[in-house]
């Protein structure tokens, strides 16, 4: 009979799953209670452990055939860059969009951070091209 071996990675996702739980359903419970929920209070404290479990179980152990340092693992960090940096510019379309009509206002940091966002990934594509000439 085979002995499962949990290592490092996946234990952390179970503890941080378990804590990622916990504070979810407390942020659910305050929402219900009709208490304020704060960006930084409930949202990052939610965004950290989502991350972190989502890169445990992405990369968990060895034998699933990948792992980040081989070439099929760059190529989906690779991917998954490049659709996170376009879901990322949608998003904020949107919140742009939402936050005009909600309040009939520019909102300038927003602005500023799609402007910037619209052209890190075509300038940090030509410095590195620039690298390879």
């Amino acid at each position: 009979m085979k002995t499962a071996k949990m290592n490092w990675r996946q234990l952390l996702a179970y503890i941080v799953g378990g804590l990622f739980f916990l504070l979810f359903c407390q942020m659910f419970y305050r929402w219900l209670q009709r208490d304020t929920l704060g960006v930084v209070d409930d949202f990052i404290r939610l965004a950290i452990p989502l991350g972190v479990v989502m890169s445990a179980l992405t990369w968990g152990t060895q034998h699933q055939g990948f792992s980040q340092d081989d070439e099929l693992g760059k190529t989906i960090q690779l991917k998954s860059a490049k659709i996170s940096y376009y879901a990322l510019l949608i998003a904020l379309v949107i919140l742009l969009v939402v936050e005009k009509y909600v309040n009939g206002q520019d909102n300038v940091p927003l602005n500023l951070i799609l402007c910037f966002g619209l052209a890190v990934y075509p300038v940090a594509e030509f410095l590195i091209s620039r690298r390879y000439k």
